[in-house]
């Protein structure tokens, strides 16, 4: 079994592409192949999958969604300016990345104040290097 991400899907020609997570080229994904309603084929979201080799390369079939996005790795606790977090520009992106990702409907207003919240609780935990 693979674990990757749905990068594209053209829902009226019925396939797309999943971007594996261990690195490797994009696999085919074709609805009649994956055992899911075309509904749950949105992009970005992570499905486990087996790999077979289709006429033009590999292909993915028997597809299971996958809880949401890949879990980004907390960053280490230590403290403030100790090389041991993240940058702010590096969160700032990391998180905006996953507010898309969890809930694609967010205004940019609400991503904007979520944001703001999860930066200064990171800054108080000393998570962010200067």
């Amino acid at each position: 079994m693979s674990i990757g991400k749905l990068v594209s899907f053209d829902g009226s020609r019925g396939f797309g592409f999943i971007r594996p997570d261990d690195g490797g080229p994009d696999v085919f994904v074709h609805v009649n192949d994956i055992g899911l309603d075309e509904d749950e084929l949105r992009q970005g979201r992570v499905f486990e999958f087996d790999v077979t080799e289709g006429d033009r390369g590999p292909k993915a079939i028997n597809l299971t969604a996958v809880g949401g996005a890949p879990a980004a790795t907390p960053p280490p606790r230590g403290k403030k300016g100790s090389g041991g977090g993240l940058t702010p520009a590096e969160h700032t992106r990391l998180i905006t990345e996953l507010l898309l990702d969890a809930s694609p409907a967010l205004t940019a207003g609400e991503i904007l104040t979520i944001r703001e919240r999860l930066t200064a609780f990171a800054e108080q935990h000393g998570w962010l290097d200067s």
